[in-house]
């Protein structure tokens, strides 16, 4: 490695003769006999230079470091300049090994260390993490010319950093400087910048934020030095706003108007040669493939072109994304399960069948009614209930950085992270100074350890009689352990030796694992009995059978409940109880998606490369990525294609998919019919409109708060069963008068009923199953038939007695009756609903009654 231009170094010699720096040793080293100066004529050729010893190396190297202790950090670079073309090139790797040992001996002069750091760079087989390490420290020092030069410095030789540990420090150093307020703008870029080139991942992505934040200032200053700044690492064309700003800057005299100008010319230099390029390309390949290119393909090559010559956005849309299309399209035709993935959807698709992720442990999304990021139930394993959280608890800042205004997608990725690793969580309460949301204080802080979180598939509760009811809203990875698991603890709750019957709630699950659906038959069926079996057009089906033994006693009575909903992997098992006889179907016909998609990558195509830390073989949000692509910081998976590959046969030999002709006709409905069908209760559109209106007003959630604190026995008894009674709930009439509300009581009951579970659960740490036997008429059902089987009358359960609906009754579309108040909006909703009834020539007398004793009370209110 050539140290410094040649033709530089008699200036750089000059330099240090006319200001006096070198000492007898140097002299003698150049050539020079002693102190006194000889002709110029007189000096030795550079072979015949003594050997100067490594004691003389640290003695000038010392002298050197005192001399710069009060220099700029242009001045240190000029210093180490000089030093490193007079000295360093004439004793090679001597000279290399004193450097090296001055920065392994850890100085703490920041000065110090920019002079060492420079130096070795122009040294040969420079240590490029040592210099990252030694100069890391320098970018916190109070002095911000000294913290730019570090940042410059460790900016210029991230490509030649390969430590990730040290990139990854260097990076989190310069992350804090980016964003620190106090911190110069263009101190704070260019750590934004040198982070991007430093970091991976989250780091890279934090990077960008910072900058973005810029770009989004109203500060027009701050916006040119975002905009300056994504240029700078090459994102003009990525980032909205950038390439507007700077054409802005482009107008304006000075230094940043030149910058913003050469980026903008470079910017068209690009587009030019990319565009010629593209058309070299095409004109090439189409010249290759000459006649080979089968005429439909061409056909779809000009549609492109023309889409993109003539549509009114064709300038706004790329090829990649006309031809994902056009593959989607593809997929679309042959069937409604085939589909392309593209990076982001197969992401998002990974996430939900693995349900785990290292994180916080909520549910959580932002508050349509205040747009806050707000907590909608904690997960009650996870370290955010551990930590004291619970629904309704507003998150306004992560750390530094404020959630308000924040895409929910953009605020959840800071919420996750490598588990064990502490987040600070500003939380915001109702009935707190609303001027806390956006100045949140100390004491608002939650500390919490992220932790792997493994999102719930299951939830029970220990029904009366004796019945276990278990939800199993997935079948994900862990789904038959955690049925397994529910039923083993609802065993143990009940104090008896096995439960009475078992409740198996498949309703809206939308399918999962193929392999969890055969363990969770596996459950309920004798070994070797047939779950399912496959049939394929190019190659043999495959028939899927128990492996065990029933760790449910044939003897216990099972019900499945299933919906419109329940698909796939809920079809498989509860059509094989049902073919096979061991359980009672109940509810509506299953969804029909009986069909098994294969996900295949595209050919020629690779994810980014990953560390996989935790050894489980797949990639983990918190994991560092050790090869990312495109270079955008994220994670990218290569694109997918979920093909439909064969078709489910049920144990009797039924198909449950539903099948259609070419022009969407059903021609097979599919799908798993059940034993018993049974609808869920339905309410009218004016009674939904007016529930909905009242659940906005929060009033009912704020009085089961303000009442839960003074009698909280009370409303745990509730929640399990409050037996249909409003008057059960101590003040219940005087918050009914305060709604000012057409509903009846039993439509607000059932409303607070819904709280108050709400409530209790973040109580008991735990969540219910969304069957609520009181009010879900399909559970009833269920309920009903594993009491028939176990010979039980379910008037003789008072908490059955009290609350189940008499379902040979058609009573759901009564009229509920007028409460004596005035008429509120839901009276207005009700009367038009009526007037379309009268509309449509289907209006009863008994309606026609009631619309005149609504319009009755309005003229009431106005006289």
């Amino acid at each position: 490695m050539t140290r410094i231009d040649p033709l530089r170094r008699p200036a750089l010699a000059t330099g240090f003769l006319t200001t006096g720096l070198l000492a007898a040793p140097v002299l003698a080293l150049a050539g020079w006999a002693g102190a006194a100066a000889t002709p110029a004529a007189t000096v030795q050729p550079a072979a015949a230079t003594p050997t100067l010893q490594q004691a003389e190396v640290e003695e000038l190297l010392d002298e050197r470091i005192d001399a710069i202790r009060s220099m700029s950090s242009a001045e240190i670079w000029r210093e180490a300049a000089r030093v490193g073309g007079l000295i360093g090139d004439e004793f090679g790797s001597d000279f290399d090994a004193a450097v090296e040992a001055k920065m392994k001996a850890a100085p703490t002069d920041p000065r110090t260390i920019l002079f060492l750091a420079t130096l070795r760079l122009t040294g040969d087989d420079v240590d490029y993490a040592l210099v990252a390490s030694s100069v890391t420290p320098v970018l916190s020092h109070a002095d911000t010319d000294l913290a730019r030069a570090a940042t410059e410095l460790l900016g210029g030789i991230a490509p030649d950093v390969s430590d990730r540990d040290v990139k990854g420090d260097a990076a989190d150093a310069l992350l804090g400087r980016a964003d620190s307020a106090a911190a110069p703008i263009d101190l704070r870029v260019a750590a934004s910048v040198a982070a991007t080139r430093l970091g991976s991942g989250s780091q890279i992505a934090a990077a960008r934020r910072i900058l973005g934040s810029f770009l989004e200032s109203s500060d027009p200053n701050l916006r040119a030095a975002g905009a300056l700044g994504f240029a700078e690492i090459g994102s003009i064309q990525e980032v909205d706003g950038v390439e507007d700003e700077l054409d802005r800057l482009s107008q304006l005299p000075g230094d940043q108007g030149r910058l913003a100008r050469a980026y903008l010319d470079q910017l068209r230099q690009d587009r030019f040669y990319e565009s010629r390029l593209r058309r070299m390309r095409r004109d090439e390949g189409n010249r290759r493939l000459g006649s080979k290119l089968p005429k439909d393909l061409d056909r779809i090559e000009k549609l492109i072109s023309v889409i993109q010559e003539y549509h009114l956005e064709g300038d706004q849309v790329d090829r990649d994304e006309l031809v994902e299309a056009a593959m989607q399209g593809m997929l679309q035709r042959l069937d409604r399960h085939s589909s392309y993935f593209s990076p982001k959807s197969y992401e998002k698709f990974e996430q939900d069948l693995e349900a785990e992720y290292g994180g916080i442990g909520a549910y959580v999304q932002n508050d349509p009614n205040d747009n806050l990021f707000t907590i909608t139930r904690p997960i009650y394993s996870g370290p955010a209930y551990e930590a004291g959280l619970g629904t309704d608890d507003k998150i306004v800042r992560i750390d530094d950085w404020p959630t308000v205004g924040e895409a929910a997608d953009d605020i959840i990725k800071r919420l996750k992270g490598k588990p064990g690793t502490d987040v600070r969580l500003y939380v915001w309460r109702r009935g707190m100074d609303a001027n806390l949301i956006d100045r949140p204080t100390d004491d608002m802080v939650t500390v919490v350890k992220r932790a792997q979180i493994s999102i719930p598939s299951v939830h029970s509760q220990l029904l009366p009689g004796n019945i276990g009811l278990v939800e199993l809203q997935t079948f994900s990875r862990n789904a038959a352990q955690d049925v397994y698991n529910a039923i083993q603890e609802l065993t143990k709750e009940s104090g008896q030796e096995r439960l009475s019957g078992i409740v198996l709630d498949l309703r809206n699950n939308t399918g999962g694992l193929l392999t969890q659906a055969r363990e969770v038959a596996d459950l309920f069926l004798p070994e070797g009995a047939i779950v399912v079996k496959t049939e394929s057009r190019f190659r043999e089906g495959t028939v899927y059978k128990t492996r065990a033994r029933a760790y449910v006693d044939e003897d216990i009575p099972v019900a499945v409940l299933i919906n419109r909903f329940s698909a796939s992997a809920s079809e498989i098992v509860s059509g094989a109880l049902q073919d096979l006889g061991r359980a009672t179907l109940v509810g509506q016909r299953s969804f029909g998606k009986g069909s098994v998609q294969s996900l295949l990558r595209m050919p020629e195509e690779s994810d980014d490369l990953y560390s996989d830390e935790n050894r489980n073989g797949r990639r983990d949000n918190w994991e560092p990525i050790t090869r990312d692509f495109d270079g955008d910081g994220e994670f990218d998976y290569a694109p997918r294609i979920k093909l439909t590959i064969e078709r489910y046969l049920l144990p009797l030999g039924r198909s449950i998919h539903r099948e259609l002709d070419e022009e969407g006709n059903i021609v097979s409905p599919g799908g798993v019919s059940p034993d018993q069908e049974v609808n869920p209760k339905r309410r009218e559109t004016w009674r939904l409109v007016e529930m909905r209106r009242i659940q906005d007003t929060r009033k009912l959630r704020e009085w089961v708060s303000e009442q839960f604190e003074k009698d909280p026995e009370t409303f745990e008894r509730l929640a399990f069963c409050d037996f249909g009674d409003p008057e059960a709930y101590p003040g219940f009439d005087e918050l009914y008068a305060s709604l000012d509300t057409n509903l009846i009581k039993e439509d607000v009951r059932f409303l607070l009923r819904i709280d108050v579970r709400r409530r209790v659960q973040d109580v008991r740490g735990s969540a219910f199953p969304l069957g609520d036997f009181s009010e879900d008429l399909q559970l009833q059902a269920a309920i009903e038939d594993v009491l028939t089987k176990s010979n039980v009358d379910r008037s003789s359960i008072e908490e059955y007695a009290a609350t189940f609906e008499d379902r040979s009754e058609e009573d759901d579309d009564r009229v509920a009756a007028a409460p004596e108040a005035r008429p509120s909006g839901a009276g207005l909703q009700r009367a038009l609903a009526l007037i379309s009834e009268a509309e449509d020539g289907t209006l009863s007398k008994e309606s026609a009654a009631e619309l005149r004793e609504i319009l009755g009370r309005f003229d009431d209110e106005e006289n």
